[in-house]
């Protein structure tokens, strides 16, 4: 089950999802933030997209580590599995506790500037104090979701991309079905394995002998997987008695975008940012909708508000992508070239 609270301007999604079976290696942020008592409102504007970009970057290098601790586990004894549990757990808290602390710093240049003015002779926040603050609130171990095992598997699916599969998982050890509950359940997962270069539209399911904790008897979700990836559509918990009698996952494989007829010495920037999470629906949030969603907007050229937005890829859940053209919209951006077109992909994730 997936908490409902969304990070200011990113989201880390860490557990429940695994990533193309690969070598890990963690990025590390190529960008300064800029310290908000001496910057400009440009080159704060500036910093986001590459604080974005590099979220997205750690969130593939999660993904991957959970992944890969699942993998190296088989056939290791339990001290093994330990000892591969507590190097993975490390290396996931590490680079979490760094974005976590990055996204946080940046937003306290952002209420600096707004309390300061800024400045013009522009120097480097000391985010060091807030990364640190982000691994001290981490409790050591726990990044790491329990190890699942399959626990019976699907259809395979050939698509002109490739393939792809489903499974059904679940945790490998009871847990409290709620934190005032003594009862045990299990987690259970309906995970899809994207071997194609396409991304992947998925309805999953898992119909229980009972209800899961929400006193549902079918838990039913959708999810957009990404190319050569594995990816869970949907989850959740039941007591452990209540044994999971039949899971489904139908995938359709998503159009590509055509290209933009924009020329590629066009370039835009984003003037006056807005916090992503500000515009997440609260019915979405109780829901755990997440997902990306590309929007397609004009710019006239000078700074002004983006006309013409529409979301041309959207996330599965029309609230999500009603959001992000709100969101883009309410951006200020300017470009170095009249009337043109872009594109700008947000995510919706939850922690």
């Amino acid at each position: 089950m997936r908490a409902t609270t969304a990070g200011l301007i990113i989201g880390i999604s860490l557990m429940y999802s695994a990533a193309t079976l690969a070598d890990c290696t963690r990025p590390r942020p190529a960008f300064e933030i800029p310290d908000g008592s001496s910057a400009t409102q440009q080159a704060l504007a500036e910093a986001q997209p590459a604080l974005i970009a590099f979220a997205d970057e750690v969130r593939e290098y999660l993904h991957c580590l959970n992944g890969e601790a699942s993998q190296q586990a088989i056939g290791k004894d339990e001290a093994q599995r330990a000892a591969l549990t507590k190097t993975h757990a490390d290396k996931h808290n590490e680079a979490a506790s760094e974005l976590t602390g990055l996204a946080s710093c940046y937003q306290a240049q952002l209420e600096l500037f707004k309390s300061s003015g800024g400045g013009t002779q522009q120097r480097a926040a000391n985010c060091a104090t807030f990364i640190q603050a982000a691994a001290d609130s981490r409790p050591a171990g726990a990044a790491v979701a329990n190890e699942v095992i399959v626990e019976a598997s699907g259809h395979t699916f050939d698509i002109p991309g490739g393939s792809w599969r489903y499974y059904l998982v679940r945790g490998d050890s009871p847990r409290s079905c709620t934190r005032q509950s003594a009862e045990n359940c299990l987690y259970r997962a309906v995970l899809v394995r994207n071997d194609s270069d396409d991304v992947l539209e998925c309805d999953g399911k898992i119909t229980y002998a009972g209800t899961d904790i929400s006193g549902n008897a079918t838990t039913h979700s959708k999810a957009l997987v990404p190319e050569r990836s594995n990816y869970v559509v949907v989850d959740s918990l039941a007591q452990q008695s209540f044994d999971a009698q039949t899971f489904d996952a139908q995938c359709t494989v998503r159009a590509k975008l055509p290209p933009l007829n924009t020329p590629a010495h066009c370039k835009y920037e984003v003037v006056e940012p807005v916090a992503i999470a500000d515009y997440y629906p609260d019915a979405a949030r109780s829901a755990a909708e997440e997902g990306p969603v590309i929007v397609e907007f004009t710019l006239a050229g000078k700074a002004g508000h983006p006309t013409q937005v529409r979301a041309v890829a959207g996330s599965l859940f029309d609230s999500l992508d009603q959001a992000a053209v709100k969101a883009v919209s309410d951006m200020v951006m300017s470009s170095n070239c009249r009337k043109s077109r872009y594109r700008l992909k947000l995510s919706f994730q939850l922690n």
